[in-house]
């Protein structure tokens, strides 16, 4: 009896560590009730699966009507379409891996660091200066939205190592992306404002997040979809205070 009541903790385990690690990479929450589902049911066991943006709860019941949950706590949440993709390609070929390797792949899941410092820096530079292309910037615009694009990245890298609550961050960054074309605005340098503030602007709007609210509304997951809202509308309230302070400085209106 206790050998099997071990494996179906460790079977909940496995099934909460894989929706935890969907959640915390922006995953949608529909997609997360199914693959815990599908793992619990591969194993022979009747699953339930509740995700919000904060938690999961998973319950998870034996043939013997005995009843097992496991609650995972989420405190950090952030975009990797790549670990999204990585778990679900593993979860459908489910059937030709054991508990030990699908254990040792989550976690080799969980530990894989996508991208370099380096990258990031790339990432934002050259985001935020093409967009200039799409608002028919000039290429000094371009290069003063890629110099905002590299203290974009700053500030994200030094908030992530000083732990800093993610709305204070987004209000920062709202600040440099109008602060540093301003400066140069001041200096004479660039023409038009605008489009290097607003081509700053859009690497940090939170797309995926609002794409992800949509479908969880359209999936019936009400109280996340809502959730995702307001968390959209409050980053890019922050971002819009952020700007408003910058150009208020520099006595922009």
């Amino acid at each position: 009896m206790t050998k099997e009541i071990r494996k179906e903790y460790q079977i909940l385990s496995l099934a909460c560590k894989t929706a935890r690690l969907l959640l915390e990479n922006g995953s949608e929450v529909h997609r997360i009730e199914q693959i815990s589902k599908k793992i619990c049911e591969y194993y022979g066991y009747s699953c339930q699966c509740f995700a919000s943006l904060t938690c999961v709860v998973i319950t998870l019941e034996n043939t013997e009507g005995e009843i097992f949950s496991l609650v995972e706590r989420i405190e950090n949440r952030n975009i990797n379409l790549n670990k999204i993709t990585r778990i679900s390609r593993l979860v459908d070929n489910i059937h030709s891996q054991s508990y030990e390797s699908l254990k040792e792949e989550l976690q080799d899941i969980q530990e894989e660091v996508t991208y370099s410092s380096v990258q990031i820096f790339l990432a934002h530079i050259i985001g935020a200066a093409f967009f200039v292309f799409l608002f028919q910037g000039s290429y000094r615009e371009v290069l003063v939205s890629g110099i905002t694009g590299f203290f974009i990245a700053c500030t994200a890298l030094i908030s992530q190592k000083i732990k800093l609550e993610s709305l204070f961050v987004n209000l920062l960054q709202g600040m440099v992306c109008s602060s540093i074309p301003c400066f140069f605005y001041s200096l004479h340098w660039i023409d038009n404002v605008d489009i290097s503030i607003i081509s700053s602007l859009m690497i940090m709007v939170p797309g995926v997040a609002f794409i992800n609210s949509i479908r969880d509304l359209f999936s019936g997951d009400l109280v996340t979809a809502q959730s995702r809202l307001l968390e959209v509308a409050l980053i890019g309230m922050t971002l819009a205070i952020g700007s408003g302070i910058a150009l208020k400085f520099f006595y922009i209106s």
